[in-house]
């Protein structure tokens, strides 16, 4: 994970590219500063520029809300970000003081953020924690220390399955649905269907060229039927948004995005809803 760990800064830039725009979904103000020139080239490399962060204001922006309503609406005392990596949400969202904020990812990434953002202050109660997840005896300890000490946990994982082999995934949704204090999971879901449409936006060569060891795909979580797969580890929906819909309401669509969708709906009803089921952000409930 030690280089897809880098497509953290590719994020940021998108990040920033976002919040400099004058109708910005949002505002990153360390968005720049943590991207570096390590982001500003990794968006010179990839290309697709306006595409690629489109997608990614749209996901930061859903997340944003459903965070933000999530603990007001739950009384959440405890945010859990696994593969935290240049995420600034405890700096930047409506959060109470209280809240108890916890980001977990490699050693680099977070010894690199906490001395880029050392003078800044954030709103809420804030922990790092430098662990390599595919460590289940340590994740298993971390997991099991955090429910002892918390009542309601909503976990987030950003965008981190679709890295991990769907093995990986399975053994994560055991140990998450472990802790009886962890209700909520919160992440970005590309089904196998939408893998395929993924790979028409993004420039998947050039990206798993750069950020693969062996010149393969990076993206490895891509579940044929898409949340039934968290359905048999204990888990249900409580609440998906597709991608595709919230990028149209947000006009961060791709080009002509009213007028595919018009097509789609009028002359390909089966495709226009397994797109809409494909791509999104997922609210899990444990059962």
């Amino acid at each position: 994970m030690n280089k897809i760990s880098e497509t953290a800064y590719l994020v940021a830039m998108y990040r920033a590219i976002e919040s400099e725009r004058p109708d910005a979904l949002f505002q990153d103000p360390f968005a720049r500063l943590l991207a570096g020139g390590q982001g500003q080239l990794l968006v010179a490399i990839l290309g697709d520029q306006k595409q690629a962060t489109n997608i990614i204001a749209t996901r930061t922006y859903v997340i944003d809300r459903m965070i933000e309503q999530l603990v007001r609406s739950h009384k959440i005392d405890t945010v859990v970000n696994l593969g935290a990596g240049l995420d600034t949400r405890p700096y930047r969202l409506s959060l109470p003081r209280s809240l108890h904020w916890i980001e977990v990812d490699l050693p680099d990434i977070l010894i690199y953020k906490e001395n880029k953002l050392q003078d800044q202050q954030p709103v809420c109660s804030l922990q790092r924690v430098q662990l390599d997840l595919s460590n289940l005896g340590l994740r298993k300890s971390l997991f099991a220390e955090i429910n002892a000490t918390a009542t309601k946990v909503l976990v987030l994982t950003e965008g981190l399955l679709s890295y991990l082999p769907e093995e990986q995934v399975g053994l994560l949704a055991e140990d998450l649905k472990e802790q009886p204090n962890f209700r909520w999971w919160l992440f970005e879901l590309v089904s196998a269907f939408g893998l395929q449409q993924f790979r028409l936006l993004w420039r998947e060569k050039i990206f798993n060229q750069y950020f693969s060891e062996n010149n393969t795909s990076v993206f490895l979580f891509a579940p044929e039927y898409g949340l039934d797969f968290f359905h048999h580890c204990g888990w249900r929906t409580s609440e998906f948004h597709s991608i595709w819909k919230e990028s149209r309401r947000l006009k961060r669509g791709v080009r002509f995005a009213a007028f595919l969708e018009l097509l789609m709906r009028w002359f390909a009803k089966q495709y226009w809803r397994a797109l809409n089921r494909s791509i999104g952000i997922a609210l899990l409930e444990r059962l």
